[in-house]
């Protein structure tokens, strides 16, 4: 009879054990800490110490364990909490470890510096029309030097101009040929200072090319013939 009475006793006690486990546990389970990722019941245990006596109830030890892991920027903190439970002796022993965690180093890559050249300005070669006396004549022309010397046989070229201009111009250049008075506007005088001030390109530009009165001798005369009549209007002027 002793005997169903202890056994009752001890499986009493063993309910009372799980049901108290099984409400830390659910009191455990309902934290409401949002930093809490991990709680966990590691051990549970329940021994008898000593012999069964007759008339005496045996030793009841309990031993809980909970472990809660909780993770915040740059550390994580592990709490180790064990409770013992001798029948109404209760001893608790919290254990806690931090581990700090080095947050990952920025890498700042330098800039490469931009290398700025910087071309010094170029002085273009002229190329619009420059105006001389009131007519244009393109750029490249006033650079023109006479190729053919001025001592080359003057009669050459007294006999172009005799040829193709002194009916115009006159045999002196004073623009009072035979042909003046049927031309517009001013022939021009050859033997003035502003028109002997002119480059050798300009004066051929305006014989060579021509005009509205004055004509195009492209194809009346070749340019080494315009530069001989070049040289002899030269000659006017003096």
């Amino acid at each position: 009879m002793k005997k169903l009475f202890i056994f009752a006793i001890l499986s009493s006690s063993l309910l009372f054990i799980n049901c108290n486990t099984k409400e830390k546990q659910e009191k455990t389970d309902t934290l409401n800490d949002p930093i809490v990722t991990e709680t966990v019941v590691t051990d549970t245990i329940t021994t008898s110490e000593g012999a069964v006596i007759e008339g005496e109830i045996p030793a009841q030890v309990e031993k809980i364990t909970t472990i809660v892991t909780t993770k915040v920027p740059g550390k994580t903190v592990t709490q180790k909490t064990t409770e013992t439970k001798v029948n109404e002796d209760t001893k608790v022993q919290v254990e806690t470890k931090v581990v700090v965690t080095e947050q990952p180093k920025k890498v700042v890559e330098a800039e490469t510096p931009v290398k700025v050249v910087v071309k010094a300005p170029t002085t273009p070669a002229p190329t619009a029309p420059v105006s001389t006396n009131n007519w244009v004549v393109p750029a490249k022309y006033l650079t023109m030097k006479n190729p053919i010397s001025a001592s080359t046989d003057a009669q050459i070229g007294k006999s172009l101009y005799s040829k193709h201009c002194k009916s115009c111009h006159g045999s002196a250049g004073l623009g009072d040929g035979t042909k003046a008075d049927n031309l517009e506007g001013d022939l021009g005088d050859f033997s003035s200072k502003k028109f002997q001030a002119q480059t050798d390109g300009a004066i051929f530009y305006k014989s060579y090319i021509g005009r509205k009165d004055m004509p195009n001798y492209e194809k009346k005369m070749s340019e080494e013939d315009m530069w001989l009549t070049v040289n002899f209007m030269r000659t006017l002027g003096k």
